[in-house]
């Protein structure tokens, strides 16, 4: 791979760890998994899409 194409490789689009924080948190909490409301999973949603801009 030349530079320029592993650079574009690696890179990440905007909010890509947030989503990552807000999917690994639904997939271990027991009120995520069981369709309750949680308010911790609201605060990561809404990083979220405030990081996708």
């Amino acid at each position: 791979m030349t530079g320029s194409a592993l650079g574009q490789a690696l890179a990440v689009a905007p909010g890509d760890a947030e989503y990552r924080t807000y999917m690994g948190h639904t997939l271990t909490c027991a009120a995520c998994r069981a369709g309750a409301s949680c308010v911790t999973a609201v605060q990561l949603g809404r990083v979220w899409r405030e990081a996708r801009g």
